[in-house]
């Protein structure tokens, strides 16, 4: 059996390893990466986030390494045959896998898999666009769990708060709440609204903090019989005072991974353009510098079969 090298997490630290290349699945692709997205899970994962075993990685545009082709791809595979999957809706499926997180190494490697179906063509986008596919997704979720024209304040001036902003703002009025006065000043060039001031009483709180604490912050900042939806996934979790759910009448939800055709279609229309948050591109074997920037918005990683547009 061959093997693929990539990068996994050891001592809590990243470091290049060689696993086991799988054997030839049908309905699989075999995919080179072109570039890749850092996130706010990925440096989770680092620090603990659901224990996982194996190659890091799943924002990405690659190359399907048989047909030649530019794709994206949904991140979640699932078992196939619970109802979730025969819905087609796999991101709940109890028995899924999923790239770079859980029981399926990530695209943070020489090469990395996804079954066919969940694949997207992009020859149209260039990588630099197009790798925003997955991320954007998780951010238009957020859409389907607020009413409509709300007043939606943001938590979280990071990686992805700023999406965030930036897929709402069209539909509601949207502020960005964060501690950091240079993201806040990029997010307002990009025509965000932005406050450093966590006060008030909010109809909707989104939760893209990236911390333990960023719940409970929400929370009180949501007004009674408002909404608080939560974005961040951390490796330690902070419990939560119930007690403001029920005498507020607080509505909480959890948002994850979104739906990749509406993603592609702001992305192709150019109702959403990404790219001015991208900090710094670097190589797939600069991972550890990657993961180490903390000062701005995003780091993107040039895979194996990169070459630009």
């Amino acid at each position: 059996m061959s093997e693929n090298q990539g990068w996994t997490i050891g001592q809590r630290a990243p470091f290049w390893a060689s696993r086991p290349w799988p054997e030839e699945t049908p309905g699989w692709s075999c995919l080179q990466l072109e570039l890749g997205g850092v996130c706010g899970t990925d440096l989770q994962m680092l620090q603990g986030y659901a224990e996982f075993d194996g190659f890091l990685g799943h924002e990405f545009v690659a190359r399907d390494l048989k047909t030649g082709r530019r794709v994206v791809g949904e991140i979640n595979v699932g078992c196939g045959c619970c109802t979730d999957c025969q819905r087609g809706d796999s991101r709940f499926c109890r028995g899924r896998v999923v790239l770079g997180i859980r029981g399926l190494d990530g695209c943070f490697a020489r090469r990395f898999r996804l079954p066919t179906a969940n694949l997207f063509d992009v020859h149209d986008l260039p990588p630099e666009l197009a790798v925003w596919t997955e991320p954007l997704a998780a951010a238009l979720d957020v859409h389907l769990q607020i009413p409509s024209q709300s007043q939606v304040l943001v938590l979280g001036d990071g990686r992805l708060g700023a999406l965030i902003g930036l897929a709402l703002k069209d539909s509601h009025e949207v502020t960005v709440g964060g501690r950091h006065g240079h993201k806040l000043e990029r997010l307002r060039a990009l025509g965000l609204n932005t406050t450093q001031e966590m006060r008030g009483l909010w109809p909707v709180v989104v939760e893209a903090t990236g911390t333990a604490e960023g719940a409970g912050l929400a929370l009180s900042l949501c007004r009674p019989q408002g909404t608080v939806v939560i974005k961040s996934t951390v490796a330690r979790s902070a419990g939560l005072d119930t007690n403001q759910l029920v005498v507020q009448a607080l509505k909480l939800v959890g948002s994850r991974c979104g739906r990749f055709g509406p993603a592609l279609d702001a992305l192709r229309s150019g109702r959403i353009d990404p790219r001015p948050l991208i900090d710094q591109v670097l190589d797939l074997e600069d991972f550890p510098r990657a993961v180490s920037h903390r000062g701005g918005f995003k780091t993107l990683l040039r895979g194996p079969c990169f070459q630009g547009d």
